[in-house]
């Protein structure tokens, strides 16, 4: 991991350029070094003669500092025509709008000018195209996008003040599209200006389109020009390691004072503008919506919900079912059948299933259970030759057919599994239980009981009785983490795509290497 970054953020300067660096350059000596300035809001102003001194050289500024602008006409002969331009030494102007990302990897997104539509000028405007522009730089090769760290804009976001009970009392000009802007990119920290006045939100916890995932909190603040009469805060320093360098149970972890989203649900859709609601398809969703409507009707006429019949030719898991990804199998028993797990966190992710459909280890026959505890030993055997133990789980929470996952882990990075699992559990605001030795998953689960189970390389069980929602993706996630396999990028399997034909030249691969370790060798 990184060290930190230690990052200034001011309002607007509107030209008193010796006044702004006399201070950064006192606060840089005592509590510095600082990496950044960040400055939002109007930089220059009617009177910008004091920055010549810095720029003939004769002044230094202390710290590189970075610029947004312009936000009025007025300013716009005072910015250079290209993009992330140097004006001086040292003083830097991003751009209209984009994403920097410093050697450190501290990811700062910005919008310059203020929201109108139609934008008829847009050197100073911004809209629909700039910030679905900005969201595209940001999310383009991140498949297991986090946030970034920080985000300048000049106006605040529409609806900023919402759950916050100490809320200010200014009437703002809140922007809709910065609001959808924030939501999709997740910020950890959002720098705003223009109101002239210093505000500070608790924390919100941002939106998914997932409800079982756990997103990171963004912390708004607006901050008051420098040299202003009532003593507002118009400096705000920050010291904090990038987010992709950053522990997952860290940016998640909940603070006293946080809040829900201050943005209706509308936000989350892919079109700036849209009011509509966006959706999630569940994978394993075997029923059509017509197929749902059709069976409302019916069982309102009777006041009685008719038992629906399982088609176990429409199961993706089932053997003999005509959907199954049969070019995955690795190996068949009688009861049971191994392979490749689709968007494996690594090569040999395998999944050990009953061939015929069955919910969950909880309810697995006595025959089918004992087969899969000689495949559970088999593929135990197969990650020992390469130093490597199994990380046995299985999630009974929105599936169809009992799957086990089994992923190897190096035998050293063993003995940090339990805490992973219970640290990323209390950050998921449950907690995760280890059953006394030699407990029996069927007592503890009766039949219809949703839950979590992982089976951990010393042969500890790890429980958790689902009672509502559950983050999909929690046992990937424990996984991936950076004191485990590290690879925080594969947590969600659909962002470990592969094609058809990758997919089964890779199970070839893990096939040939299996072979001597399967259960009928």
């Amino acid at each position: 991991m990184s060290d930190k970054q230690k990052v200034l953020l001011c309002g607007d300067v509107e030209g008193n350029f010796k006044f702004l660096f006399s201070k950064v350059n006192a606060i840089n000596k005592k509590s510095g070094p600082f990496d950044f300035l960040l400055c939002v809001g109007n930089f220059f102003g009617e009177d910008n003669s004091e920055l010549e001194q810095y720029k003939s050289g004769r002044k230094t500024i202390p710290v590189p500092t970075y610029i947004i602008g312009p936000n009025r006409e007025s300013d716009v002969k005072n910015y250079p025509d290209e993009d992330g331009c140097e004006i001086c030494q040292n003083l830097t102007y991003l751009g209209k709008r984009g994403l920097y990302t410093a050697s450190s990897g501290l990811k700062i997104a910005y919008l310059s000018g203020v929201e109108k539509i139609p934008a008829d000028n847009k050197t100073i405007y911004f809209d629909e195209h700039d910030v679905v522009s900005i969201k595209n730089s940001c999310l383009k090769g991140q498949p297991s996008f986090r946030g970034v760290d920080i985000l300048l804009t000049f106006p605040w976001p529409e609806g900023i003040t919402n759950f916050d009970a100490n809320k200010s009392e200014c009437k703002y000009e809140g922007s809709k599209l910065i609001a959808w802007l924030a939501t999709h990119i997740k910020p950890r920290y959002h720098v705003s200006a223009m109101e002239g006045i210093y505000y500070e939100r608790p924390p919100y916890r941002n939106q998914s389109q997932d409800d079982g995932n756990m997103e990171i909190a963004t912390r708004f603040i607006a901050l008051a020009p420098a040299l202003n009469n009532q003593k507002m805060k118009w400096l705000y320093a920050l010291n904090l390691t990038p987010v992709d360098r950053t522990r997952l149970s860290d940016l998640i972890m909940k603070t006293t004072d946080e809040t829900q989203s201050p943005y209706p649900k509308s936000v989350l859709s892919d079109e700036p503008t849209s009011q509509k609601q966006a959706h999630t398809q569940y994978f394993y969703d075997m029923d059509s919506k017509d197929n749902s409507k059709r069976s409302r009707h019916q069982n309102s006429s009777h006041n009685k919900k008719t038992k629906m019949e399982f088609d176990q030719s429409k199961c993706w898991f089932c053997l003999s079912s005509p959907v199954v990804s049969k070019h995955l199998v690795i190996s068949v028993g009688t009861e049971i059948y191994l392979a490749l797990a689709k968007g494996g966190l690594v090569e040999d992710h395998l999944l050990i299933l009953p061939i015929t459909h069955h919910q969950s280890l909880s309810i697995l026959p006595k025959n089918v259970k004992e087969e899969m505890d000689l495949y559970k030993k088999a593929v135990a055997k197969y990650y020992e030759h390469t130093d490597r133990v199994p990380v046995f789980f299985e999630r009974n929470f929105k599936t169809s057919h009992c799957q086990l996952q089994a992923v190897p882990v190096h035998k050293n990075q063993a003995p940090a599994l339990k805490e992973m699992f219970e640290e990323l559990a209390e950050c998921n605001n449950f907690k995760i239980s280890e059953l006394p030795p030699h407990s029996d998953l069927q007592q503890v689960a009766k039949p219809g009981v949703l839950y979590f189970y992982a089976e951990l390389p010393d042969g500890a069980i790890l429980y958790y009785r689902i009672k509502k929602d559950f983050p999909l993706q929690f046992g990937r996630e424990v996984l991936a983490s950076d004191r485990i396999l590290d690879i925080n990028d594969r947590s969600d399997w659909k962002d470990c795509h592969m094609s058809q034909d990758e997919e089964t030249e890779l199970a070839k691969k893990i096939r040939k290497q299996f072979a001597p370790f399967d259960i009928d060798t």
